[in-house]
């Protein structure tokens, strides 16, 4: 996911002619993210900066450094309110308030095609963020709505790591006998519903997040029923843009609101169709990471 998100971004600053690169950190913590990202905005050369930060409290000090120093900000990604950070930030994202609502109505479609009239509901989350909160509370809502005589069960958080994420879901199966579906708000979310269903037997109506190859292969397999495809590439890419008009004084909108479609079966294609653009320039990073 990450280096589609990095490829979005180049892909975005190619187009347009900008000088453009990439400041990673391989320590997977929130203190190297947020020294990082001031280390960035502290460059003399820096113009605007894209930060992948999920509408966490601690990047506002560094988004306000950011505009001393004359720095645009684009937020991909976890849309938070107007006021939220300093006025030269801005976000990029689907609006996480009203796509899980037609993802809900659609499994309760689903559902009632297949003939299941009552049960339970889980949903998972890879960690408590601005965006995966709103797509968990959403979906709830919209399963009560449209599926009132199912049960949604609380929240639980998977996590990163694929194996403890199985496991958590496999718990939840087990704890649920009468589980019929499972909604997860994060990339690895397939790969934890296909790996709990093959541990328990238990075939569910499961949903999980982004457009990737493997959790498109999921689909197309019937490992899972569908992903959410949150628009991780055109977030980034469109970040360069806004960028780009920031820097040179255009006014844009606090907010570019994205679509985030349901995919299934039916309609994977088009997302094979980007991958196969993507992908040779993911071995290429893989291979020499300094290389551009």
């Amino acid at each position: 996911m990450h280096q589609y998100t990095q490829q979005g971004f180049l892909a975005g600053c190619e187009k347009l002619g900008l000088d453009c690169e990439l400041a990673t950190t391989d320590e997977n913590t929130l203190d190297a993210l947020v020294a990082l990202a001031d280390q960035v905005v502290s460059r003399p050369d820096a113009k605007g900066v894209a930060m992948w930060f999920g509408g966490l409290p601690v990047a506002k000090p560094i988004i306000e450094k950011a505009k001393a120093n004359g720095v645009v900000v684009a937020l991909p990604h976890f849309p938070v309110p107007e006021g939220f950070f300093a006025d030269n930030a801005v976000q990029i994202a689907a609006d996480t308030s009203k796509y899980p609502d037609p993802v809900a109505q659609a499994m309760c479609d689903e559902l009632k095609k297949q003939g299941v009239t009552k049960g339970s509901v889980a949903i998972t989350e890879n960690n408590h963020n601005a965006t995966e909160d709103m797509v968990a509370k959403v979906f709830a809502e919209g399963m009560k709505k449209y599926c009132p005589e199912l049960t949604v069960l609380p929240v639980e958080l998977e996590g990163p790591e694929p194996t403890q994420a199985i496991a958590v879901a496999t718990s939840i199966i087990q704890a649920n006998p009468d589980i019929v579906a499972a909604l997860s708000t994060t990339g690895g979310g397939p790969t934890t519903w296909a790996g709990a269903q093959k541990e328990t037997g238990k075939k569910l109506l499961a949903v999980g997040m982004d457009a990737t190859r493997v959790n498109l292969d999921l689909v197309t397999n019937g490992e899972v029923w569908g992903l959410v495809a949150q628009p991780l590439y055109e977030e980034t890419f469109g970040s360069a843009e806004l960028l780009y008009k920031m820097a040179n004084g255009e006014k844009v909108p606090y907010w570019t609101v994205l679509e985030a479609p349901l995919v299934t079966k039916d309609n994977t294609q088009p997302f094979y169709d980007l991958l196969a653009q993507l992908e040779p320039k993911f071995r290429k990073d893989a291979k020499n990471p300094d290389e551009k």
